[in-house]
């Protein structure tokens, strides 16, 4: 499975487009407590205040099975058939991905955190590419 969409090169303006953005690898963590937010002494829990409300930021810092999508971008399809370099990544870190660091693009602005359901019938790596598609990112992205 993958997902086909345009893809800008980091820092140089090139798009190219319906490239293929694949899932290389899923890390995963199980968070047993909640992260607690940054101390702030003028709050008088003496936590600075975190939007609760926001349940799409949740998986940042609520317990749980979390999920780490590291994908390689190629320029087709072909391309990745035919064993040629990738053009980019999208990953929390470089190193998650066999990728030149200055073609890794941060994670974060992808949502490539996600909660886990290990009691669904899908695998992880099917989870992961359905978190995918609900991210404004890759909301219009073609599955192949």
């Amino acid at each position: 499975m993958a997902l086909i969409r345009d893809f800008e090169i980091p820092g140089s303006g090139l798009v190219v487009n319906d490239a293929y953005h694949i899932i290389v690898n899923v890390a995963t963590e199980k968070r047993l407590s909640d992260i607690l937010p940054p101390p702030d002494p003028t709050q008088p829990s003496g936590l600075s205040v975190r939007d609760d409300t926001d349940e799409s930021q949740f998986v940042y810092w609520k317990s749980g099975y979390i999920g780490r999508i590291a994908i390689e971008v190629y320029s087709s399809k072909q391309a990745r058939t035919d064993g040629k370099k990738p053009i980019g990544a999208l990953a929390t870190s470089p190193t998650e991905v066999n990728v030149d660091c200055q073609f890794a693009t941060s994670g974060k602005d992808f949502k490539v955190l996600f909660f886990i359901d290990p009691d669904s019938p899908d695998s992880i790596l099917t989870q992961a590419y359905n978190h995918l598609k609900t991210t404004e990112y890759y909301k219009d992205a073609i599955e192949d």
